[in-house]
């Protein structure tokens, strides 16, 4: 599934639509019977139904709690579809979320590339990221609350989400920045995730990007001095 995909059917996962022609995951149903469609349009559109419909279910009930039943419900598929394509309920929710990490990499990455400067390029990833959690606060449930909830390996999926994080921030660092220490870089990725997590908690998914100067600021003060991060933070705004 491919970012456009992303953007087409993840709001209307958001709105919690009801189950029906075109619900769940923002796609339409497959008609019934025989349809003479190509195989490989079946399993694409009943793959991103699965996905979109995990991505709603693990928001509304949490991970620990959700079933196949409302997976597949979400989805607008049976049972028995899902279990043509995933085993269970943790190889259906990790293949989501290397979905939606993709997404947000390629995005960040896209909103980068007119930017020359590393405080800037910085500045236009995070950005990026947060305009597409404000399209769908679903997404920031799903990948950023979900998983140190749920134990094992899908907490785990969300310490190496981390990692690449802060690698895809600092991997352009210049030579003349500062270089904090490693305990500080994990500090400033779990304290960002931590602001955007306690705003759409806090019913304000939708205001996202207004946290985008102090989340600038956060991650380049250790690199650059608060001066110089407040300068760039304000340039953001």
């Amino acid at each position: 599934m491919q970012g456009g995909l992303l953007r087409r059917y993840l709001p209307a996962v958001a709105k919690r639509e009801p189950a029906g022609e075109g619900s769940g995951s923002g796609l339409h149903r497959l008609p019934p019977g025989r349809h003479g469609l190509a195989r490989e349009f079946v399993v694409k559109n009943q793959r991103d139904r699965l996905t979109a419909g995990m991505i709603a279910a693990v928001a509304e009930h949490g991970y620990n709690d959700v079933t196949i039943s409302q997976v597949a419900a979400a989805a607008g598929v049976s049972r028995r579809t899902f279990y043509t394509y995933f085993s269970s309920k943790e190889e259906c929710f990790l293949a989501t979320y290397d979905v939606i990490a993709m997404h947000l990499l390629e995005s960040a990455r896209a909103a980068a590339e007119p930017h020359e400067e590393w405080p800037e390029r910085v500045s236009a990833k995070i950005a990026a990221v947060l305009e597409t959690f404000a399209a769908n606060p679903d997404l920031v449930r799903f990948y950023l609350i979900a998983p140190p909830r749920a134990g094992n390996e899908i907490a785990e999926r969300s310490v190496l989400s981390a990692r690449r994080i802060l690698a895809e921030l600092t991997h352009e660092t210049p030579d003349d920045a500062r270089k904090p220490s490693e305990a500080v870089e994990k500090a400033l990725v779990g304290g960002m995730a931590s602001l955007v997590a306690r705003k759409v908690e806090a019913g304000e998914g939708e205001r996202l990007p207004d946290l985008l100067p102090d989340l600038v600021e956060l991650f380049l003060a250790p690199y650059l001095g608060r001066e110089a991060a407040a300068q760039v933070a304000r340039d953001s705004s």
